[in-house]
């Protein structure tokens, strides 16, 4: 079984242009934005061909109504999936070999290969939570299930949740792994969800994926009840999650936040820094929790923080070491990929957005003017950058009848 996986795994990992599903394109984004796209033509065709533009037009003022009112008439949890669908398209080598759609741990040892440095992160993820062979974990945001995977080498036992179809189905058909294609805030709602997933764990991890759960638009707008909401909901979910009597009881969350409070967050940027950060809202959709408290403020009634670690640096320099990395790809291309440009330009409201975003390496400038230094320096890191990599983790508060009845 760990031979046909593993065959299975170089091959896949090479291109996944060729398993593209248009079918989990067709959302209630894309029906607005070839919709958009149709008036256009029609009245073009019909009325002046100047009126060609209301299209373009219109995804203007749609971003000018984002960063000044905080509105948009797309559907922002359908944006974060569409950014991974991007992924999925686009760039080579997004699971397997060191790259998982996050970063690696190298600690200042810049020898590590890419899959040395992934695997002792994960080793360092599994001895914080304290998981044992037959412990079971439950992962929120599981990508293509590298993480899930090598859990599961260890003898725990794994589930993952994930938005996006095509990487749910990579994980179950690579790795075998037992995955929920679902949207994590619908479990709250959902019986069928819960029957399914309620306290069957012992451990809950968020890696890499809460920057995206409260998207720029409720910030923009300042609905503070809203963001409380569902931060709060995040930790309510993960103590749900747990089973009853679980003697581990851990939740580990890897989060970008922002250095400062909102306030400062902007002034302290760069014309670029500002652009890119637009263009991350459009692609990737999400904002970062504010300043070195912000997940950590919601967790009180649950949790309690046992340690909190700065790893900015190491994410960073996983995008300075690997061209093929996410944060800063360059994109290998093939006559499929040349072939779904034009299909998902009419369906990717925010297409341009993607495009610009790769190639400003708006990602990377979040880092400072010399994001591409080969130098491991995470005191140098901390004055340059507007974010902050924080490794979090949590135990669970003992449960008595004052805290809720959970």
């Amino acid at each position: 079984m760990t031979n046909t996986i593993s065959a299975h795994r170089k091959r896949a990992i090479v291109d996944h242009s060729r398993t593209f599903p248009i079918r989990n394109w067709i959302d209630g984004n894309a029906i607005k934005y070839l919709a958009i796209i149709g008036l256009s033509v029609l009245l073009a065709v019909y009325l002046s061909p100047w009126l060609i533009l209301l299209w373009p037009a219109a995804i203007l003022m749609d971003d000018f109504a984002m960063v000044q009112f905080g509105r948009t008439i797309f559907d922002t949890d359908q944006s974060i999936r569409r950014g991974y669908q991007f992924h999925y398209t686009f760039y080579q080598g997004t699971s397997g070999f060191g790259r998982d759609l996050g970063f690696n741990y190298y600690d200042g040892d810049l020898t590590k290969t890419h899959e040395q440095a992934q695997k002792d992160k994960w080793d360092y993820v599994i001895d914080a939570l304290g998981l044992k062979p037959g412990d079971s974990l439950i992962d929120i945001g599981c990508g293509f299930g590298d993480w899930l995977n090598d859990a599961r080498s260890k003898g725990i036992e794994v589930t993952g949740v994930n938005i996006t179809p095509e990487q749910a189905r990579f994980a179950r058909d690579t790795y075998g792994l037992d995955v929920v294609c679902a949207n994590w805030k619908d479990i709250l709602t959902d019986p069928d969800l819960q029957k399914r997933l309620y306290g069957r764990y012992d451990a809950v991890t968020f890696m890499d994926s809460p920057e995206h759960f409260v998207h720029a638009a409720l910030r923009v707008r300042n609905d503070q009840a809203a963001i409380d909401k569902i931060y709060t909901d995040m930790f309510a979910l993960a103590d749900h999650l747990m089973k009853p009597d679980t003697g581990v009881g851990r939740v580990f969350a890897s989060c970008l936040h922002t250095r400062e409070e909102d306030g400062k967050v902007m002034a302290s940027m760069s014309w670029m820094q500002r652009l890119s950060t637009f263009l991350m809202i459009r692609y990737h959709s999400g904002s970062y929790p504010l300043g070195k408290d912000g997940l950590t403020r919601y967790s009180q009634k649950y949790f309690d923080v046992i340690r909190q670690e700065d790893k900015t640096e190491d994410y960073r320099i996983t995008g300075v070491l690997d061209p093929d990395h996410f944060q800063s790809p360059k994109i290998r291309w093939t006559p499929q990929k040349a072939l779904m440009l034009p299909v998902v330009f009419l369906i990717n409201p925010h297409f341009v957005h993607s495009w610009l975003d790769l190639k400003l390496d708006a990602w990377m400038r979040l880092f400072g003017d010399d994001y591409m230094s080969t130098q491991y320096d995470p005191q140098k890191r901390a004055g340059t950058t507007t974010v902050v990599l924080w490794w979090i983790l949590w135990q669970r508060k003992p449960r008595t009848s004052t805290t809720g009845g959970r």
